[in-house]
Parts: structure tokens; sequence; C-alpha cells
């Protein structure tokens, strides 16, 4: 983790690498029946992708395709699922999801995307390929793009992507990177905004919990809050990043989709 000052503001630099281990088998988490029902909430028709080129943007594209299945229809504009965006990314193959990166062969693209002009292999450090070879294409139709996932011109390696947060703790509001940096949460916003819709003064940002032990900090009920209104919310772990769809108020459990398989896992918070 790096750390700067940036207009009075302690900023922290995290990059979040993720992908499965071999042969990753999480348990699968069933959604309770009963009393114990009715302390849960879980969003319904929240796709689940597994790993498609970096886990940010694929958890990213996972909330874009549930928005693209409720009120907000031009999230994903490809041919699959009749212009609907599928539930899982089985359409496409493992590890492939036009929404998350764009790839030239798949889901119509005759030219070149994402992956094309970014992708080397996991973790490298290389110059993209399009780097010295031929232009880039125009950033279009999928999270990593904007996000800046895997992209050397932008600081990040194959499967990376970058967030800031304020080291107290206190949200970090649509935060614009220096000059050769991306922070991951503007660049969905960015994206979101590509599509056509416009995204609330303050409705994106990077937060540290509260249980962090700093000044200020997300709280449980704050993502309980954020389901309720219908917002599935990236959820941030050493290395990785997940989705979070749902809750126990009675556990204090987090329901997500961890961007390796297309099952329903959970975590408690904070854990």
């Amino acid at each position: 983790m790096d750390r700067f000052w940036d207009g009075g503001r302690q900023i922290d630099v995290i990059v979040v690498p993720g992908r499965p281990p071999a042969h990753y088998r999480a348990p699968v988490a069933p959604t309770p029946a009963g009393a114990r029902a009715k302390t849960v909430t879980i969003l319904s028709g929240v796709p689940a992708f597994d790993w498609c080129y970096g886990c940010s943007a694929t958890s990213a594209a996972m909330a874009s395709g549930y928005y693209d299945r409720g009120s907000y229809g031009n999230m994903y504009a490809g041919p699959a699922n009749g212009g609907v965006c599928p539930l899982t990314n089985t359409t496409w193959g493992a590890g492939e999801c036009p929404l998350s990166a764009t790839h030239q062969g798949y889901d119509g693209l005759g030219v070149k995307g994402h992956v094309d002009d970014y992708w080397v292999s996991y973790g490298s450090t290389a110059a993209d390929p399009w780097i010295g070879n031929w232009t880039q294409h125009t950033y279009a139709n999928c999270t990593g793009d904007y996000m800046g996932t895997n992209q050397s011109s932008l600081s990040n390696t194959d499967g990376s992507t970058s967030f800031y947060y304020a080291s107290n703790g206190s949200p970090l509001y649509n935060y614009v990177a220096p000059a050769g940096h991306r922070d991951g949460c503007h660049g969905w916003r960015d994206f979101i905004e590509s599509r056509g819709y416009s995204v609330q003064t303050n409705g994106n940002f990077n937060q540290y919990i509260v249980e962090e032990g700093l000044t200020y900090g997300f709280s449980f009920s704050q993502y309980c809050a954020e389901i309720d209104a219908g917002r599935p919310v990236l959820i941030q772990v050493t290395d990785h990043t997940m989705l979070g769809y749902g809750y126990d108020t009675a556990t204090s459990l987090v329901y997500l989709h961890d961007t390796w398989d297309h099952s329903q896992h959970t975590m408690t918070w904070a854990g």
C-alpha cells in the first residue's frame, strides 16, 4: 500500500490483484428459511460471473448487470439473452464476460477490445500489447476499460485495479487519481455515465470500514441501507474484490458473489 498527501488529505492506494486459487471450491451458502429468514434481505436478479480479467472489473460488471436487468437496460448492450444481461457468463465461456472485459471474437465483437489491447498474462508487468503496435480501442461497453483494470499505462499489472482511500476512514468521493493512475470506483462511475446514465454527486465512494479503528468508517448498518435501497456494494478484502448483495442482521453476514464461481457465498462483516 502506498500513501501520499493530496490537498491536505492523506490518501492510501490499494492495488487489488486477486484471481481464483487453483481448484478453489468454497461452500455454497443457502438462503435461510423460516424464522431466521425474517432477518435476511437478498437482492434478486444479481448476476454471478466467474473471474473475467480482474476481480474488481468482474464485481462491477455483476452490479452493472443487475442494474441492466432492472431499470437501467443499457448497461449491457450486446446480443446475448436478447440484449438483457445474462445471470451467468456461461454464455461466453469460463473467464469471459464482455461486460467486464471486451474481447475480439466474443459477443459479436469483430474488432480489438479490452483483452486484445491490455492483456498479456496474469500478473504481467509488461507493456500492454497495443503500445508501439497499434492504436488502442476507444473505451466502450466494459467496466475494465474505464476502471483502468490491466492497463500498464495506468500503472496496473494484468489482473489488477487500483482504489484510493482516505487514511482516516472518511468517504473518498469520486476520486480523480494523479496522471498515469486511475481509481477503480471513479472509473466505474465513468462506465455508468458512458452508458447514458447519471450518478449522484456523492453516489460513488471508497471507504474503510469502521472496524478498522479509524476516526470514521463505513458500518454494517450503512451496508444494509445500501442493499435496502437496491444497490449492491463492492466488498474489498485483502487482494480481492467481491460483490455484496445481501445481509443477515441476526448474524452480521454478508451475502456475496466472490467471482470464483456462480454460487451464493457468505462472510461475516469485518471477518
